[in-house]
């Protein structure tokens, strides 16, 4: 965007500072830390969100910020209740006002405050100041008692997200108002009270009935004035027995507009400050998102047309080549066939690999020389596909040149498309800034935080929204700067990111780990999955049948019909009409999720019963099957036909492997690892995966048995866990038969069932609470069991208090491959966020070993079917579980395969044990 020219009319943003970091803080439901420090931030992101929004939106010329200090105020020294009942600021919130005066300095705003006056005060006084000038003045709050200072030249923005704001001029102030405009809103607000500032205003009179006496008699004062004719009767008798309260709220609502300070226009100028100096605090905090929205300024370290910081920052100069003729390309495929490897940045049609279209190649190498191949753009010059093949394709699948990336696992499919086969990747920047617990992993995140790069957005090439082009129609001289510049700082990232690795000593597992899982993730999905799409029509249509008759009974039963999608309208049957209890509340009405609707029928099985319709469970009970059956149906039966490859005939998900902090692989597009497992609806969905070629060929499933426990049983040894496993008992069987004192032959179904939610629950941090909300015991019998659990198992308790304080100290954990994650949140300053953190420490170092087990026996099983010549697909991981699509005649093979090398993945004190299944579809696997 472009700031306004100087001599333009001055347009002057004055902001309350102390109300719109409180809002950000509260309106960020989810705690935001600095990966680095655990410091927390949201109320510093919450408010920056905003105040760069309201440059764009705005533009203005000025800009100002007031905040509150603190100690008493004048309105203090007269009610020594004002504001006695708001609960102290939160201890992770008190620094961001710090923080947020930081960056006002950085942007060279002034802040103004004063001892006992608060910023309602302070902007009081400054917009009178600039109304007297004829200085057209925005005040940007979330406090609505602000709304007093709007005149003809002050308008007022509530802010209350960065995304929702309201302009209030004397028209709009009119209209919230029912005609009384900004001089009566202190009236309102002391005949109607404000708890939030603890005025108790007039009892019986509220917001209504304070305009409507307003309406008659224009002040607090003139009301008073004629008491005698205030109607009706009990509204004149309350305001006589609290005329003195009344006038009060009268002072204490009213902004005064003479503070000792001194609006001064040439310091208030906007646009003069130091971009990079805004760009050092956005990096300090991690704000990487935000550097791209930083307006370019006139003053400082840069000029208006530095929107971003060049290549040559890091004191390089890159030469960017269009290879559009074989005499450039035999030039850069010479230049890149070294040793030393080089850099690729592949870009495409579309973030789904398996039907994405080449647009281009960049490459990059030590010479700081970028090339970009065009090869799918609508217009200029650029060679066909088969003549570039021809000229790279041995480059490319060398396996003695090193190639960098940043996504391995895109690249290589869409390389794979045009029978190129990338191999000898030996660093992923998205993988290694990852594992070394990065919280931003992107590449222009990296390229900003490590290189000190700002890379051009996609964005700024294609545009966005209606007018946004597809890729292939961007021009070729512009995508040769973006795509080449990310090929470079892939280069130069390499360095960085492989020196953190080593440093964090998070190297083997990348190299022995992350990086060979690539091409065996890529492998199975290509491979895809066979579907049995007439099954899951089936299915979808009796569903739709038993969902349309639950609709009806529950009509029958509420006495009309209403729309069950809607929170709001379901709420209300559920709390409103059928006497449940409330649940939260949120800004439509009641919550109706699913934690809220399990605790609704956790308070009617503790027999909550006063005043709820004896056809409330019954109720329920319809309304979460149906959201059970509407989500299979819609989630899988009805989307996953419509996923399958016209090119292939089958299904292909996409494999992630840093969608999880604790190493896991994660499936989207479809996410195959989600399918419900334990339910006879989950089973049915899938039998529709099925072996192709059945019954030649045929479905072979591996499952680590109680892989977790038995690595519990590794970390904490604990010697009856371990001789549990070494003497393959029931692991929950043994642990019913100490916890409850009886001989394991005496353990029945629901000592086992309660036994095996300890045995995964406890260890991560399952409170007595938790166990009572998931087998019905009381709180005090779940700490007895807890207290008995860990009295039969001492090392995990220890196993568990050694976590904690190893987390404290060194501020991350580690799996037994070395794998880290850094908890920041430990540190925090707020209990709730510092006891998730300790969940987060105990639970990562077992289910992140047993994610690097996997891994390692993905990649062995496929190296050893390729060594073995073997036609056998690996088609699914699920977390603990392998599924092969097998022909007959290699199963005793793969069998025997699977055998060897799933329990040798990693040497335990106790043994891992794998579980085989097998059938034409996955539901019927035995």
């Amino acid at each position: 965007m472009q700031s306004r020219i100087r001599d333009e009319k001055p347009l002057l943003i004055l902001m309350d500072g102390h109300a719109m970091v409180h809002r950000a803080f509260h309106g960020i439901q989810t705690s935001l830390t600095v990966s680095t420090t655990g410091e927390e931030v949201r109320g510093v992101y919450g408010f920056l969100n905003t105040f760069l929004r309201m440059l764009v939106d705005v533009n203005p010329t000025h800009c100002a910020i007031a905040f509150d200090l603190s100690g008493p105020t004048f309105r203090h020294d007269r009610y020594d209740e004002y504001k006695a009942h708001r609960p102290p600021t939160p201890p992770e919130l008190r620094h961001q006002f710090d923080r947020v005066r930081q960056f006002m300095k950085a942007f060279k705003v002034p802040i103004f405050e004063h001892q006992g006056y608060e910023a309602d005060d302070v902007l009081g006084t400054l917009s009178t100041q600039a109304d007297q000038k004829g200085i057209d003045t925005i005040i940007l709050t979330g406090d609505t008692d602000e709304l007093q200072l709007v005149s003809p030249c002050v308008q007022v923005m509530l802010s209350y997200s960065a995304r929702r704001t309201t302009m209030y001029d004397i028209s709009k102030v009119k209209e919230r108002y029912d005609g009384l405009g900004p001089e009566t809103v202190a009236d309102i607000k002391a005949l109607q009270g404000d708890p939030s500032d603890n005025i108790p205003g007039v009892p019986s009179v509220g917001t209504k009935t304070a305009i409507k006496l307003l309406q008659e008699f224009g002040s607090v004062e003139s009301i008073i004035e004629h008491i005698d004719e205030v109607n009706p009767p009990r509204i004149q008798q309350s305001i006589r027995d609290h005329k003195d309260q009344l006038l009060l709220g009268k002072f204490l609502t009213t902004i005064v507009r003479d503070v000792p300070v001194e609006l001064d226009l040439d310091r208030a100028t906007f646009w003069n400050y130091d971009r990079s100096e805004v760009v050092d605090g956005l990096r300090e905090l991690e704000f990487s998102s935000m550097v791209p929205r930083i307006p370019e300024s006139f003053g400082g370290g840069e000029t208006p047309t530095q929107g971003r910081l060049e290549m040559e920052s890091v004191g390089r100069e890159i030469n960017y080549r269009v290879v559009d003729t074989e005499e450039e390309l035999q030039s850069m495929v010479c230049a890149l066939d070294s040793s030393g490897g080089f850099a690729i940045k592949v870009e495409a049609t579309t973030t789904n690999p398996m039907i994405a279209e080449l647009v281009g190649l960049a490459f990059a190498n030590e010479a700081d020389s970028v090339w970009y191949v065009p090869l799918g753009h609508a217009s200029g010059t650029q060679l066909g596909i088969e003549v570039v093949k021809d000229a790279i394709q041995n480059l490319l699948e060398s396996n003695l040149i090193p190639k960098l990336t940043h996504g391995a696992n895109y690249d290589i499919s869409v390389l794979a498309r045009v029978g190129i086969n990338l191999r000898n990747v030996v660093f992923d920047g998205m993988i290694s800034a990852h594992v070394a617990g990065r919280k931003s992993i992107d590449l222009e995140s990296l390229a900003f935080e490590c290189l000190n790069i700002e890379l051009k957005l996609i964005s700024d090439i294609i545009g966005k929204g209606r007018k946004k082009l597809s890729l292939d129609q961007s021009p070729i001289e512009e995508m040769v700067v973006y795509l080449g510049e990310r090929a470079n700082a892939i280069w130069q990232l390499e360095h960085v990111l492989s020196s953190e690795a080593r440093e964090k000593k998070v190297s083997a597992d990348i190299d022995a780990i992350e990086m060979p899982l690539v091409p065996v993730l890529v492998r199975m999905q290509r491979n895809g999955i066979n579907l049995n799409i007439e099954h899951l029509r089936n299915m979808s249509t009796e569903l739709e049948s038993k969902i349309t008759r639950i609709e009806m009974e529950m009509y029958a039963l509420v006495g009309h019909e209403f729309n069950i999608g809607s929170s709001q309208q379901l709420g209300h049957v559920l709390i409103n009409e059928l006497g449940l209890p409330p649940t939260k509340k949120t800004k439509t009405g009641y919550s109706t999720d699913a934690s809220s609707l399990e605790g609704l029928k956790q308070s009617l099985n503790r027999g909550v019963s006063e005043g709820v319709d004896p056809k409330a469970a019954e109720v329920l009970d319809q309304v979460i099957e149906y959201r059970q059956l509407s989500k299979i149906k819609s989630t899988y039966l009805d989307s996953l036909p419509e996923q399958v490859s016209d090119i292939t005939g089958r299904i292909h998900t996409t494999y992630h492997q840093t969608g999880s902090a604790t190493g896991r692989v994660s499936s989207i597009d479809p996410n195959v690892q989600n399918i419900p497992i334990r339910t006879d609806l989950g089973r049915e969905v899938r039998k529709g995966f099925v072996a192709q070629n059945a019954p030649d060929w045929i479905l072979l499933g591996a499952d680590y048995s109680q892989i977790e426990l038995r690595i519990l049983a590794h970390l904490s040894r604990d010697e009856g866990l371990i001789d549990a496993f070494r003497n393959r008992q029931d692991i929950h069987a043994s642990t019913a038969s100490s916890v409850y004192d009886v001989s394991i032959d005496k353990v029945d179904s629901e000592m086992r069932r309660i036994a095996k939610i300890m045995n995964f629950g406890v260890v991560y941090g399952l409170s007595p609470f938790g166990i009572s909300h998931q087998t019905g015991l009381t709180p005090e019998a779940g700490q007895k069991f807890i207290d008995a659990y860990f009295g039969r198992y001492p090392g995990i308790k220890e196993y568990i208090d050694s976590i904690k304080t190893f987390v404290k100290t060194n501020g991350y954990v580690e799996t037994l491959s070395g794998r880290r994650r850094y908890i920041p949140e430990i540190h925090s300053s707020n209990f709730h966020v510092r006891a998730a953190g300790e969940r987060m420490a105990i639970n990562m170092p077992i289910q992140g070993t047993a994610a690097d087990i996997i891994k390692r026996a993905m990649v062995s099983l496929q190296d050893q079917m390729d060594i073995n010549g073997m036609h056998s697909l690996m088609i699914v991981q699920v977390h603990d579980e392998l599924i092969f699509e097998v022909p007959k005649y290699e199963l005793e093979q793969m069998e025997s395969l699977i055998g060897q090398l799933m329990p040798a993945a990693m040497d335990l004190t106790v043994p891992l044990e794998v579980d085989l299944k097998k059938g034409y579809n996955w539901g019927e696997m035995e």
